[in-house]
């Protein structure tokens, strides 16, 4: 039992291990966190319901979003902006790995007769010919991915946006990290059942990578008759890093923003919002 318990407190080296598909194809998590998603009161899986009609209303003027506009949504969830955008007359497409969150997309499209365009695909490798005005990657998915899965989404979104077309997405900020602490806690059904619908028994880490300016929340769930590990990084930039990864991409005009409303930029703000022009 204490090597066990040993195993759980090891710290991972940064990026080691990638779990983030897993979240999305579990079918008990993918519920609980589309069950979050659809929360109008929870800044979790998404931002609360006032913010994204306030985000929507800043993007659809912001980037003249209506008839002839083709728009993507990388990561779109349930479709609450695709949902909102595609009701301008806009051609919309969004991408995400979870099937039911996409089901659940699909059948509110349905039901307002809204042509929207839904992918089960992974934005990292995605590639037609299709080339977008605007692509939107919202709730910090960026942060999320190791290095080089941020090069591989910034190829796949200069990619597939029109010469001058716009990538719009938030990011953590350097200044959130200062708010992290590393800490360890145990818990019968950890986050009140939300890894597994079975019994089970959860270790939660929280580590900092101060090199990286990196987080890593880990999370193992041990069960009658499996052991998994869950692994949450994340990747807090100032407004120059982040220019950079930007401009070695290919991308031109960067703009900071201090959120998805168009706000401006707070040094001290936890989160900010990026806005980059594709030089074709």
């Amino acid at each position: 039992m204490f090597e066990q318990l040993s195993a759980v407190n090891v710290r991972p080296d940064v990026y080691s291990t990638i779990t983030t598909p897993e979240l999305w194809s579990d079918p008990h998590i993918s519920q609980r966190m589309l069950t979050a998603h659809l929360d109008p009161y929870l800044d979790l899986s998404s931002y609360r319901a006032a913010y994204v009609e306030q985000a929507v209303s800043w993007m659809i003027d912001r980037f003249d979003v209506g008839k002839g506009r083709r728009i993507a949504d990388f990561g779109c969830g349930p479709g609450l902006y695709t949902t909102r955008l595609a009701r301008t007359g806009a051609s919309v497409t969004g991408l995400d790995l979870s099937t039911r969150s996409l089901d659940h997309a699909r059948a509110v499209a349905s039901a307002e007769r809204l042509p929207i365009r839904y992918l089960c695909q992974n934005y990292l490798t995605y590639q037609e010919a299709t080339r977008y005005d605007l692509i939107i990657m919202i709730m910090r998915d960026y942060c999320a991915l190791p290095p080089d899965g941020r090069r591989a989404v910034l190829r796949t979104v200069h990619r597939h946006l029109r010469a001058g077309g716009s990538f719009v997405f938030d990011v953590d900020s350097a200044t959130a990290f200062n708010d992290v602490r590393e800490q360890a806690s145990y818990a019968p059904s950890l986050m009140d059942g939300f890894w597994s619908q079975h019994p089970y028994f959860g270790f939660h880490n929280t580590y900092r990578y101060e090199h990286e300016r990196v987080s890593l929340d880990k999370f193992e769930i041990f069960e009658a008759d499996r052991q998994r590990v869950f692994l949450n990084w994340v990747r807090y930039f100032s407004p120059d890093e982040l220019t950079a990864e930007l401009n070695d991409a290919g991308f031109t005009g960067m703009e900071i923003l201090g959120d998805l409303t168009g706000s401006p930029y707070d040094g001290e703000a936890s989160q900010f919002t990026a806005h980059a022009t594709s030089s074709g």
